[in-house]
């Protein structure tokens, strides 16, 4: 399995968002590919299996995302590797000091927490479908 990290293209966005956003992956694009925000996709064999990113938020600040596939599912262990170097790079290369992220709690956050983000709330009814999520940030 030959894995590797680059940044992520629109042809690549496509693969892997359209099937789980549907005909919201439009908006979401715009935003992923704003003016100061980085985006990296995950290579397995060639095929986009993984998306993750920052959007800028101005001030130095972002907001954390990621697409998760079948693949993630499949080898969580292996995609944290990865993630946890990228998110570093990619914090780095927007200049970013703050990356907040949020999460609906039915989502584990075991994986924000590995990555050295700390829990700063509970947003009631933040999600997209009315659910309460979690809030983390992480200081650059």
């Amino acid at each position: 399995m030959d894995c590797k990290i680059v940044p992520m293209s629109h042809s690549d966005f496509d693969k892997l968002a359209i099937p789980i956003l549907g005909i919201m992956s439009r908006k979401v694009e715009q935003a992923y590919f704003s003016l100061g925000s980085v985006a990296y996709c995950m290579l397995v064999d060639g095929e986009p299996v993984l998306a993750g990113g920052i959007v800028n938020m101005d001030w130095g600040r972002g907001e954390a995302w990621m697409l998760p596939t079948k693949f993630f599912h499949s080898h969580v262990r292996t995609c944290y590797r990865y993630i946890r170097e990228v998110l570093v790079q990619a914090a780095c290369d927007g200049k970013f000091r703050r990356v907040q992220t949020t999460c609906p709690i039915m989502v584990s956050t075991v994986l924000f927490k590995h990555l050295g983000f700390s829990y700063e709330g509970t947003l009631a009814h933040f999600g997209p479908n009315g659910e309460d999520c979690h809030l983390y940030a992480r200081l650059f």
